[in-house]
């Protein structure tokens, strides 16, 4: 690689530009999540190529590939950003009367839900700082534990499916959903009575893609696995073409089940329970401001009571079910979650 004595604002908008093609892996996908042209992205990875003397990845008919010098790039770019965000973070630390700015990655689904009290604690802490000025994101949520570790979100509030030793995690409430079908479905015509959990195990199984850590095995298996949905709306229209059933969050699926698009396959006996927390990184536990928008956070959660929180399983099956004592078949989260504080 050529050497480079300066860094300029436009390098850092190669850059960023090329670690968004490395985490979406395609340039169709950082075309979308940049909003630039196709030809605008190529130019300017091939500005980048050029700076840098050497070319970092492969794209074309055969597809995306990353070279060894382009993870050496993508790494060395991921530290300088979370070293630059570090440096913000400590300096609007100095004077509380400067406008700064926080932040925030939401996993998708979770705004609409009535146990999620975001807009309170926007409300509360805005009522503190006045100052403070947001920057929100909706996102999915395989995505939201990589960008609060690597220090480009302050917080994120989402289900977490792996635990991380450098962030921290704080319960904010539970998230309930059911096993569905669509109307197109064969299992839609089939009476409540003569509906068995057999019906339900052996149906093909929509997932949510890197979300599957916490499904049951029908995602991995060849008989029931069936497509892949990458966020709460996509997947939701998987399973109202008849294609596949899947989990659908309570509140999502409520008016369509009303309306007679939906149907909830045994929810006496099905469901699914998912811990919602909030998350920061190292660097954003520095940041007074973070920290305070996490215990508007808590508390206005806290304020629900134990209306916030739903009966826990007690152990999982082989098929990935898990059984109540009560002896009510229910599905949970099986990824290692913390010891919350009042869970």
């Amino acid at each position: 690689m050529s050497h480079i004595s300066q860094i300029y604002d436009i390098d850092l908008k190669l850059l960023r530009c090329f670690c968004t093609i490395v985490e979406e892996r395609s340039f169709t996908a950082a075309q979308a999540a940049l909003n630039l042209s196709q030809s605008t992205l190529s130019e300017n990875l091939k500005s980048l190529e050029i700076r840098l003397g050497t070319r970092l990845c492969r794209r074309g008919p055969k597809g995306f590939k990353l070279f060894r010098e382009g993870e050496v790039v993508y790494k060395a770019a991921k530290e300088l950003f979370a070293s630059v965000e570090a440096f913000k973070q400590k300096a609007s630390n100095i004077n509380q009367n400067t406008v700064y700015e926080l932040s925030i990655g939401i996993q998708d689904g979770i705004v609409e839900n009535p146990s999620a009290r975001l807009h309170d604690a926007i409300r509360r802490f805005s009522d503190y700082y006045p100052n403070v000025r947001f920057r929100m994101e909706v996102m999915l949520g395989f995505q939201l534990a990589g960008r609060v570790a690597d220090g480009m979100l302050h917080v994120g509030i989402g289900l977490v499916n792996e635990h991380y030793a450098q962030l921290s995690y704080e319960h904010l409430f539970d998230e309930q959903g059911f096993m569905c079908c669509g109307h197109r479905h064969p299992l839609f015509a089939i009476p409540e009575e003569e509906l068995t959990l057999e019906d339900i195990e052996s149906a093909a199984y929509c997932s949510r893609g890197h979300l599957e850590y916490y499904h049951p095995e029908r995602a991995r298996r060849p008989d029931t696995c069936g497509d892949i949905g990458l966020g709460i709306q996509s997947q939701l229209a998987l399973i109202l073409s008849g294609r596949n059933i899947g989990y659908v969050l309570d509140h999502t699926a409520q008016p369509l089940i009303a309306s007679g698009a939906l149907r909830a396959l045994r929810p006496d006996r099905v469901r699914i329970v998912n811990p919602i927390t909030a998350m920061m990184g190292p660097a954003a536990a520095d940041f007074k401001l973070a920290r305070q928008f996490v215990d508007c956070l808590i508390d206005v959660h806290m304020e629900l009571g134990q209306s916030r929180l739903l009966p826990r399983p007690d152990y999982v099956t082989s098929c990935g079910t898990v059984v109540d004592r009560d002896g009510v078949f229910r599905v949970l989260s099986t990824a290692k979650a913390p010891a919350f504080a009042g869970a």
